[in-house]
């Protein structure tokens, strides 16, 4: 593979006025740029943007930390922060932390150098003091640090209402919900699951709720759930949880003979694609992934820019969009 020595002796340069060139900063004759340009040409040589990055102190990449790329979430969001960043000339770097916080704080160890301009957070495994001394811009999307630091979310609370008149207005009486292993004191998602409650309770409807990990299960792994869940507690009439597990609900109601809706009424919780790929059309408590992510990244770019964020904390409405899988 060519080097910037290769392209510098092919146009009869020296190797800094290359670099200078690529970085911007050389001021040479049009004749002397075409040289080095044809020798870049000829040689198929590709500069490499993170030694430039470190040179200008600015990497034209922003990190995404997830806590499982697997998960349907995730991978539509990174998809149109992806879009926005390329849009307006940022590189996006993914990572994945596998909802491990030991893996997240070696990322975020890597991150604090020269690699990356800034992160979008994905991931709340660390203590809001580490975000506050990380020392570079950070967008979260699910969690809250501190009146500084932007949020980008959607209004969980009104989700979970959403949700709980759905399963009251289709007479369930039991109600479970899937939610997640985490401290959810900062997590704002959780509002889904305590206006859910609150919602139900007020309705004297039962509910219950069972805690996973991301990356605790697969699909296959969320079906076993789903069958050893709807076997123990066969009264369960009302199911809430996001994409990937409410359809694996969905196929263990199928296989243990119960009718759907007339018997179990499921909700998920997203709207991702995975939801579009079910038998019956799912009743879903939808998100909206675009706004969400491309405001993340206009967050970003604010804080690149040095931009004072008027709101730091950015939530969109949600939708309940009625399919097959209620009763109302």
């Amino acid at each position: 593979m060519a080097g910037i020595r290769d392209v510098a002796k092919r146009a009869g340069v020296a190797a800094c006025t290359v670099s200078r060139v690529l970085n911007g900063t050389a001021n040479v004759s049009p004749e002397t740029r075409m040289r080095i340009e044809q020798a870049m040409a000829e040689l198929n040589y590709i500069p490499n943007e993170l030694a430039r990055g470190m040179f200008k102190q600015k990497a034209g990449i922003v990190a995404m930390l997830v806590p499982n790329i697997r998960h349907p979430y995730f991978s539509s969001l990174a998809r149109y922060i992806e879009d926005s960043l390329y849009q307006n000339g940022y590189k996006l770097m993914l990572c994945s932390t596998g909802d491990d916080e030991e893996r997240e704080r070696e990322y975020l160890k890597i991150l604090k150098s020269n690699i990356v301009d800034g992160v979008i957070m994905g991931v709340s495994g660390q203590s809001p003091k580490d975000y506050e001394e990380f020392g570079k811009p950070l967008v979260m999307l699910d969690y809250y640090v501190n009146d500084r630091i932007p949020v980008v979310v959607s209004d969980h609370r009104e989700g979970g209402r959403l949700a709980a008149r759905e399963f009251i207005d289709s007479g369930c009486r039991y109600v479970l919900h899937i939610g997640n292993e985490a401290e959810t004191e900062r997590i704002i998602s959780y509002e889904s699951h305590l206006a859910l409650r609150e919602e139900l309770t007020a309705h004297g409807v039962r509910e219950r709720e069972v805690d996973i990990k991301w990356n605790a299960f697969d699909y296959d792994g969320y079906l076993e759930l789903a069958k050893l869940i709807l076997k123990e507690y066969p009264e369960i009439d009302g199911i809430m949880a996001a994409d990937m597990p409410a359809s694996a609900f969905l196929k263990a109601a199928v296989h243990l003979g119960k009718k759907v809706p007339e018997e179990l009424c499921v909700i998920s919780y997203d709207g991702t694609f995975v939801s579009n790929t079910n038998i019956l059309e799912v009743t879903t408590i939808h998100q909206p992934m675009k706004e969400i992510g491309q405001t993340s990244v206009e967050m970003m770019l604010k804080l690149l820019r040095g931009d004072k964020i008027d709101q730091p904390l950015v939530k969109f409405p949600v939708q309940l969009k009625r399919g097959e899988t209620t009763r109302t």
